[in-house]
């Protein structure tokens, strides 16, 4: 493993002409990641930069000027237990990948699939962020620099900054989204949501990561006495949940699109929104990348590493003592932790970020 705190030994190495970044999962993960992408293009605006990516990810990623190819990663193919068609799908995708002729692979993921990605692609030099465990032998370095304690995204850049001087602005390359945006826009006012409007993704792929429906409840109560018209997000399983929220406050006139939205449509309706609100879940993170002031609800886990991440974004931790656990089931049987963060605090983060006479009016309805 390569450690630098300051000047970084960078690599005598010729500049790479074919760069392969390598982070095929999850949504949040991806989000966290595509700094580092811009930086890289910085350092090197004439490379042709790929990224592998699992098939359901790829609409998350940019085209040009930051990436030439989007390379999906076989995950069907190599799941299967058949050992002549496992071994004939791996050789399927390694020459795909010896095609590219890479001069350096990036891994980002730091697992065993991504470590064997990065082998299979025959760079001449592959770099991987520092935590990688399995399968580490497959690749030249791992990477730890400075900010190795910091956020995820300035671990992931520390990668970067191992190669050069990078930009310390940070950056998120999305793909072009405007005629999602545009044909939501339209659909969001016929559904009688005008601007300026709420959005809150009260899911999670963890039950304990739920804040309260009867919260989310209370708070788009106040928000839309402000003036704020109300959309709930989310995926299609969460159907239940969002009407049950619109069950608790039905005065409120929500809009409920939960399922109705894919990856592009997704960050078109956060790039919408004036204010976005929800679970520590994926569309949080796609909020705060679009830039959208963002406030994002901590119980079992820590925003510390692995939180929503920009300057337009806020992190609620839960005051509970045993927070944060890291589990999936709260081990006491209650399920109190994000119940501890109260209506009233998340309406102050509110305020903080719509700032202005919304925030004004917030304030005075405060009391």
């Amino acid at each position: 493993m390569i450690f630098f705190q300051n000047s970084p030994p960078r690599p005598t190495q010729p500049e790479p002409r074919r760069i392969l970044i390598i982070k095929m999962s999850s949504l949040g993960d991806i989000i966290h990641a595509l700094p580092a992408l811009a930086a890289l293009k910085t350092l090197y605006p004439q490379a042709a930069i790929d990224w592998a990516v699992e098939e359901p990810l790829a609409p998350l990623l940019p085209g040009p000027p930051y990436l030439s190819e989007i390379v999906l990663f076989p995950k069907k193919e190599l799941r299967t237990l058949a050992p002549l068609r496992l071994w004939r799908a791996l050789k399927a995708f390694r020459r795909q990948l010896r095609r590219a002729d890479y001069d350096l692979s990036i891994d980002l993921q730091a697992l065993a699939k991504s470590s064997l990605v990065a082998f299979l692609s025959g760079a001449r030099l592959r770099l991987a962020y520092w935590e990688t465990r399995e399968g580490s032998f497959l690749v030249s370095r791992g990477v730890k620099g400075p900010r190795a304690a910091a956020h995820v995204t300035e671990r992931y850049l520390d990668v970067i900054r191992y190669l050069g001087p990078i930009p310390e602005k940070l950056t998120y390359p999305l793909p072009d989204f405007s005629l999602e945006r545009a044909a939501l826009s339209q659909r969001l006012l016929a559904l009688g949501s005008p601007e300026p409007r709420a959005l809150f993704f009260p899911g999670a792929s963890w039950e304990t990561k739920r804040w309260p429906p009867e919260n989310y409840a209370a708070l788009g109560r106040e928000l839309v006495k402000r003036g704020l018209s109300l959309v709930l997000g989310g995926s299609g399983d969460e159907r239940d949940l969002t009407q049950k929220i619109i069950e608790l406050a039905p005065e409120v006139g929500w809009v409920d699109l939960a399922g109705q939205t894919d990856l592009r449509q997704l960050m078109a309706l956060t790039s919408l929104a004036r204010l976005v609100v929800g679970s520590d879940s994926g569309p949080a993170h796609v909020a705060a990348a679009v830039g959208a002031p963002t406030i994002s609800l901590y119980g079992p886990n820590s925003p510390d590493r692995t939180g929503v991440y920009g300057p337009l974004a806020q992190s609620l931790a839960s005051p509970a003592p045993c927070a944060p656990c890291f589990k999936k089931v709260c081990p006491r049987g209650e399920w109190l932790c994000l119940a501890q963060i109260p209506v009233s605090q998340v309406l102050a983060a509110c305020r903080r970020a719509l700032g202005g006479e919304l925030a004004e009016s917030l304030a005075l309805g405060q009391g």
